[in-house]
């Protein structure tokens, strides 16, 4: 297979004569058996003294370069002894002789190499090196390839040496820049050539390297508060650097001594400059560099810079050549910083998406108890309005499954594909009621870092739930009303109406009427939100459910305690739940049983050691003589009037009260004449 592709790359180069397409095309045919991610062709001088690499190629395309290296002392000591194996692979740079010297020449120890020393009459004159930029990525099986490839990769090697022209005629010489025209062009159409920033610094660092002396290149933005440096990308001439913040050393250098410098400078004596100090910590001071600062809007916001080992490597010459990149550094920078932003959006929209689809799924499997006993009317309603756009409101005491009954309407609902938006206004705090609810622009306010979309922006297509309605201050009730009214809105610091698609189910255990009558919530906005409203029982007046709930709160908290069997419950344990008036409705009933199941320690269920003492003390008024219990009569008479009400007393037809009950009509009149309700929506008024 391999000798097949082989001859594929010299079939290229012998039709094309493109030594760049032939080393594209040998770097895929071998990228399919080694994880290599960068291949360099390097040659070594007369004495193997100095490597230089001149050509390498990755996925993103190949390039001619002049990186020129010393060659590490325990390299040349086993090529001097002709004790340098055939091929020589580092996984493990830390405890590798070689590799320990390069860390401390690159700085950076996250890598794998393979070795492959070229020979000619005997004698080392040159090599290829494959890099994986992460550690322990090379095998047993990839030597034996690259051992059988020897005479292709030799060839390939000669080949490139003649087609590209290289001599070595000395240590780190250069091309001169016959157009300086032509070389804007070139480095700005690899730097900014590329939406990632990283593959145009790469090919800008090996397209540079041929005309000044730069082994590497870093290139970054400056934190908002100027007080570190974020390096987006650093590129040696073999590897790739991780991001990395290092902070400014500003006891000596505010703002404004800082705008004062020069836009580009140069470095020979890096221990000598106190912005320099954590730069020189991390990397030693035996570099020189060339820096420039980037701005935007005449503002400092970057920078960008080349550096090579040793001092003194630098001139004036060089330094004009390179503050001509200062526009193409700028551009490709702003267009990376951009990009980044958009992604990170993406990425945190993704996440919430997630959650919520968690959430929902959660939902999904919740079952209603009492959906057709206590709850039946409440659920007849939800059904009936699903299929509607109108605004729901549903009251009802705390812990009596509002949440639930919203999730309800948004699955039977047109909308039951799209989001399900759940906002908590009592949670809200007041000064980002509107930031929450309605999004806002990056730079609104101290904080506002990115663009956030609003509560509303995100239910587009689907449903939000303003659950305890009752607690949105007065200014944000004003700019909810104009959304309820026009479907519009606008985020904080923005100008831009943004229509939204939302249905609203709002929530509250607060008696609006008397509300609106104190000043304390808008009338027009409990006009707008009490279309249809849905009124949920509390506990204490659908009793009927208690055994159902009790039996799944115990399933559901038994699974989520770990408990290794369901206990059973005592014979008197169900006569003291329904004595029970359960101010805290069903939520109080499910952390009743959860705490039972505790103290019990998996023996049987009685609920003898719960004080119910104090929750009675203040327990709601429901509208009953002290201890009246509802019989079975008076349940019906209340929810065939309250059904009857909805109908405006219709009894038969669509629409009408047998309708919804599901009953006949002839046996809803039979029910009605029993219980003594009287016929006809005007004589019951």
């Amino acid at each position: 297979m391999m000798d097949y592709d082989f001859n594929q790359v010299k079939l290229r180069l012998s039709s094309k004569g493109d030594i760049g397409e032939t080393l594209c095309a040998y770097y895929e045919c071998l990228h399919e058996f080694l994880p290599v991610d960068q291949i360099s062709l390097a040659k070594f001088d007369f004495d193997q003294k100095y490597m230089r690499i001149f050509a390498q190629v990755s996925e993103t395309g190949s390039e001619m370069t002049n990186f020129s290296y010393e060659v590490p002392e325990q390299l040349l000591d086993l090529m001097k002894q002709g004790k340098l194996p055939e091929i020589y692979v580092i996984n493990e740079p830390d405890t590798d002789p070689i590799g320990r010297a390069i860390i401390d020449f690159e700085g950076v120890s996250d890598w794998s190499l393979i070795f492959l020393p070229i020979k000619e009459h005997h004698v080392v004159s040159g090599a290829i090196l494959f890099v994986a930029n992460s550690r322990k990525k090379f095998a047993e099986n990839h030597s034996f390839l690259l051992k059988d490839l020897y005479d292709e990769h030799k060839w390939l090697l000669e080949i490139a040496v003649q087609k590209y022209g290289i001599t070595f005629s000395g240590y780190r010489e250069y091309e001169p820049v016959e157009d300086e025209h032509d070389f804007f062009r070139q480095v700005t159409r690899r730097l900014c050539g590329h939406l990632d920033l990283e593959t145009g610094a790469l090919h800008c660092l090996q397209y540079i390297s041929r005309f000044l002396p730069a082994t590497s290149l870093m290139a970054g933005q400056l934190s908002q508060d100027m007080q570190a440096d974020v390096t987006v990308v650093k590129w040696s001439g073999l590897f790739h650097y991780g991001d990395i913040t290092i902070p400014w050393n500003l006891e000596k250098a505010n703002l404004m001594e800082m705008m004062a410098l020069p836009r580009v400078i140069i470095t020979h004596q890096p221990e000598k400059d106190p912005l320099l100090s954590d730069y020189v910590e991390r990397f030693g001071a035996d570099w020189s560099a060339i820096s420039m600062a980037l701005y935007r809007d005449g503002m400092p916001f970057g920078f960008a810079s080349i550096s090579i080992e040793g001092r003194n490597q630098y001139n004036e010459t060089h330094m004009a050549l390179f503050s001509m990149l200062h526009d193409p550094f700028a551009l490709a920078l702003s267009n990376n910083i951009k990009h980044r932003e958009i992604i990170h959006l993406k990425n945190a929209i993704e996440a919430e998406k997630k959650v919520l689809q968690e959430e929902l799924h959660d939902f999904r499997g919740d079952t209603i108890i009492g959906k057709n006993s206590g709850l039946r009317g409440v659920m007849e309603n939800a059904r009936l309005v699903a299929g509607q756009d109108s605004p729901v409101l549903l009251s009802g005491e705390t812990g009596t499954g509002k949440e639930m009954v919203a999730n309800f309407i948004h699955q039977h609902s047109s909308r039951r594909d799209g989001p399900f938006i759940k906002v908590n206004c009592g949670a809200i705090p007041d000064t980002l009621v509107d930031s929450e609810l309605f999004g806002h622009e990056k730079g609104a306010f101290t904080g506002a870092d990115s663009r956030k979309l609003g509560r509303f922006e995100r239910a587009d297509r689907g449903t939000i739930f303003l659950d305890e309605i009752g607690e949105l201050p007065l200014a944000a009730q004003v700019r909810l009303l104009r959304v309820l009214q026009h479907k519009i809105i606008e985020r904080v610091g923005g100008t831009e109406s943004i229509p939204v698609n939302i249905r609203v189910i709002a929530a509250t255990n607060r008696n609006l009427e008397e509300m609106v009558a104190s000043g304390r919530f808008r009338e027009d906005l409990w006009f707008r939100l009490n279309v249809f409203p849905v009124q949920i029982p509390p506990l204490r007046s659908r009793k009927m459910d208690i055994p159902a709930l009790l039996d799944h709160f115990i399933e559901k908290k038994s699974v989520e305690l770990n408990l290794s069997q369901r206990p059973s419950l005592s014979p008197g344990a169900l006569k003291i739940l329904t004595a029970y008036n359960w101010p805290g409705n069903v939520r109080e009933l499910e952390n009743v049983v959860e705490r039972e199941l505790i103290l019990s320690k998996g023996e049987t269920l009685t609920f003898q050691n719960i004080d119910f003492h104090l929750s009675k003390v203040n327990a709601p008024d429901n509208g009953l003589p002290e201890n009246e219990n509802l019989e079975m009569d008076k349940v019906y008479i209340r929810h065939i009037t309250n059904v009857l009400a909805l109908t405006s007393g219709k009894i038969n037809g669509p629409g009408g009260a047998a309708e919804l009950l599901k009953v006949k009509p002839s046996t809803l009149r039979h029910r009605m004449d029993k219980l003594g309700i009287v016929y006809g929506w005007e004589k019951r008024k």
